[in-house]
């Protein structure tokens, strides 16, 4: 059969239905030019302003200063790591605001304290409290705002919550306190009791959100409750680990289908000239049903992704994402630069445990 001899209106139909990632394009693209024609036209009637997702994580980059309508991200498509992928997007909704991100969503902060939920490409925008509602006192600083938001998770709608889902759930300031909203408050609020130094990470888990301390202890928050407090969990056993003070840590939900576990990631660097250098991962994991912990040697065919977002992708039959691997972006704010990306990007790559 000549795929290329085939109908401009049944190709369009096609391509409209199949085309389900951002990769999709190039591979329904290659196979002729009318298949390219239908791949273009499919493209600008996808319901999405900015097209479909990439089936890999996407990496956006620093801001560029003089362009204020687009952002580029970086894909992971390629089996070889080292040949770049790159997708640019108008967003001109984040220009000059720092963000994090979550579920496919971005948390934005901007210079006047507004904080807003973005989808980026369906540019759906949602409106949330100001992130000085948290304390007034403590962004009076100017420059405060850029450490607004810290970490981000999306929680879903639950039919057993006594909250209204979803909830925005959030580290917030330089010393990482928990809080949280919901689209439509008016004011941020802050997790205060049982809450520890310096939250490194959480995660929403076996409908709990987990937190995980400077001090190497893990905390739960029942966000089905309405009771707000944080409840002491475990902590890492000192001959696993053996610093008092974590630099900087992970926290990630893993089921295997028989065993429901809290897998913590310590990353251990050294300044190299004015560069912090990630040199070693340690990654342990928590039994919740058996309290017990226990030192990861080796994912399997997982991979771990962390960095301003901590997740897990179980298997990828494609060979483009490396299983036993744990990939990292740069979060050292102190370190590389403000979290808008600028003066960043200097400590990235994948770790193979």
């Amino acid at each position: 059969m000549d795929w290329s001899g085939m109908l401009p209106e049944l190709l369009a139909i096609i391509a409209q239905k199949h085309i389900v990632f951002y990769e999709d394009y190039y591979s329904f693209a290659g196979v002729s030019k009318s298949w390219h024609l239908a791949a273009i036209q499919a493209a600008k009637v996808h319901k999405f302003p900015n097209g479909p997702p990439s089936r890999f994580p996407s990496l956006m980059l620093a801001q560029k200063t003089k362009d204020k309508e687009f952002r580029e991200l970086l894909l992971l498509s390629n089996k070889n790591i080292r040949k770049k992928s790159i997708r640019k997007i108008r967003l001109p909704q984040i220009y000059d605001k720092v963000f994090m991100t979550s579920c496919g969503w971005l948390v934005t902060v901007g210079k006047d304290f507004s904080s807003q939920l973005i989808n980026p490409l369906s540019c759906e925008t949602i409106n949330l409290p100001k992130v000085n509602t948290f304390d007034p006192e403590y962004f009076l600083r100017e420059d405060s705002w850029y450490g607004g938001i810290r970490k981000l998770i999306l929680l879903t709608s639950n039919n057993q919550s006594t909250l209204v889902l979803p909830l925005v759930v959030v580290s917030w300031g330089w010393d990482r306190q928990l809080g949280f909203c919901q689209p439509g408050d008016i004011k941020w609020t802050r997790v205060k009791r049982g809450w520890g130094p310096n939250i490194l990470d959480f995660t929403y888990y076996n409908g709990k959100v987990y937190c995980y301390g400077m001090r190497n202890i893990i905390y739960a928050w029942d966000v089905h409750r309405k009771d707000q407090t944080m409840v002491k969990i475990s902590v890492v056993p000192k001959d696993f680990y053996y610093g008092t003070i974590a630099p900087e840590a992970y926290l990630i939900g893993m089921d295997d289908g028989e065993r429901k576990r809290l897998l913590v990631l310590i990353r251990e660097g050294k300044r190299v000239k004015d560069t912090f250098k990630t040199k070693i991962f340690l990654v342990f994991a928590y039994d919740l049903e058996k309290r017990t912990w226990s030192k990861v040697k080796d994912l399997g065919t997982k991979a771990l992704f962390v960095g301003d977002a901590s997740f897990l992708i179980d298997q990828d039959t494609t060979g483009v994402i490396k299983g036993n691997s744990i990939y990292f972006t740069d979060d050292a704010y102190f370190e590389h630069g403000l979290p808008d990306g600028n003066g960043r990007m200097r400590d990235m790559g994948i770790y193979h445990l």
